[in-house]
């Protein structure tokens, strides 16, 4: 993560008491009527900033007729038309504030100043840059800022990769120096497992930094990680809400307490797996520095990893975002010409969560047991101290969340 410094501007508007920044998710964003919405929250609710996604369905509009002429992603032309549905959000919104009496001030991220690398498709925010940004705070208006978004310092347009918006948002909260980001969406808030899924989830009022990071990381798809690892960088108060309710939300919270007493905390789940295998060779440049060295320079993400020692030489099994593993092939494929290769993806991955773990011994041989009685596969599995996670057949996936959610969340009178 570059995501790690952030301009104290000399402008005397540091020195006011900011209210919260908002981000408003796609759904939020979807047609006129919920634009129109989200304007009167905002005159009754007063954000010091609001930061937007792209309307629902449009980036995947356009990244799919991107694909219908390259699939390559990682050049400055896709970052431009990926990261063009935000400016549509601005604007409209802007129109919306503005037949309301609020001044906006609609900002893209070269006039915010959120300055990225340049690695097209999946940028890292290096510097926010907030006078602009103060600026209009400082008039009475209302910034109104592009999500997901970026720019080089060489003036090209970059984007944070899917759900970078909430990354914009906790970003730009800490780059002006407001102490709370509410991310509006579709939900009331993060809940114990996918309600789609499980229809006993629950919502959970308070989550743990470390559990929502676990859990951003194993598939919950309400938060980016990447903000979530901000936030608790800057202490920034993070809170997920839905647009269209009352309800109060979930809050992030440092305090180290598993809701209702509760060792886990949650079931998070993904089905968007790749797992590759590597190996086996005697090659002596085949190792674990070598391989994950190569795919680290593209970028890849790496969760799973195992290795073993078998005649024909070291072997090594890992997992990596299914849309990652065609890169993933090619890079080990010309760096390690002479080591077979093979990938699956037909795998999904469920993990338990919950900081409660740190003290309770035999969570991890529960939920082995949970799986076994059901059949269900092991491939591989990770651990972390408040995280178990196993690599399962995907087809077993439902079944698997539903029993896990069941063992160690249901209500029990």
């Amino acid at each position: 993560m570059e995501e790690n410094s952030y301009d104290s501007s000399n402008s005397t508007t540091q020195i006011q008491i900011l209210g919260p920044v908002f981000k408003f998710g796609g759904t939020s964003l979807g047609s006129v009527e919920r634009i129109e919405h989200v304007a009167n929250l905002c005159l009754k609710l007063k954000p010091s900033a609001v930061v937007v996604s792209a309307m629902s369905g449009e980036t995947n509009r356009l990244v799919a007729m991107a694909n219908e002429i390259s699939t390559k992603n990682d050049v400055p032309e896709y970052d431009m038309l990926v990261a063009s549905g935000e400016q549509v959000s601005v604007s409209l919104l802007s129109l919306a504030l503005r037949k309301r009496g609020i001044e906006p001030a609609p900002m893209l991220a070269p006039t915010a100043g959120i300055l990225t690398d340049s690695q097209f498709s999946k940028a890292s925010i290096l510097k926010v840059k907030g006078d602009a940004i103060q600026a209009a705070i400082a008039k009475g208006h209302l910034p109104i800022i592009a999500g997901f978004q970026g720019v080089t310092e060489d003036g090209r347009l970059t984007s944070l990769g899917r759900g970078g918006s909430d990354t914009s948002a906790v970003a730009i909260a800490a780059g002006i120096g407001a102490k709370e980001c509410i991310i509006y969406t579709d939900v009331d808030g993060v809940f114990t497992t996918d309600p789609r899924i499980c229809p006993d989830a629950r919502i959970i009022r308070s989550i743990h930094y470390e559990e929502m990071l676990e859990m951003a990381s194993q598939g919950s798809k309400v938060l980016h990680i990447r903000s979530v690892q901000l936030a608790a960088k800057w202490g920034i108060r993070l809170v997920v809400r839905n647009s269209f309710s009352n309800d109060e939300g979930t809050e992030m919270s440092t305090k180290d307490t598993p809701i209702e007493g509760e060792v886990v905390s949650g079931v998070a789940a993904t089905q968007n797996e790749a797992w590759i295998q590597a190996g086996a060779t005697k090659n002596p440049q085949f190792h674990l520095a070598s391989v994950f060295s190569e795919l680290a320079e593209k970028k890849i993400n790496v969760d799973i990893i195992t290795q073993s020692y078998e005649d024909a030489g070291t072997k090594i099994n890992f997992t990596v975002a299914e849309n990652d593993a065609p890169l993933a092939i090619e890079t080990l494929k010309t760096r390690f010409p002479q080591s077979p290769l093979s990938f699956r993806n037909d795998v999904a991955k469920i993990s338990i969560v919950g900081v409660g773990m740190r003290t309770h011994a035999g969570v991890a041989a529960r939920m082995f047991q949970v799986l076994a009685a059901q059949n269900i596969e092991i491939l591989l599995v990770t651990t972390s101290e408040i995280k178990v996670g196993c690599l399962i057949p995907r087809e077993k996936l439902k079944q698997a969340v539903q029993v896990l959610h069941k063992e160690f969340l249901s209500l029990r009178l």
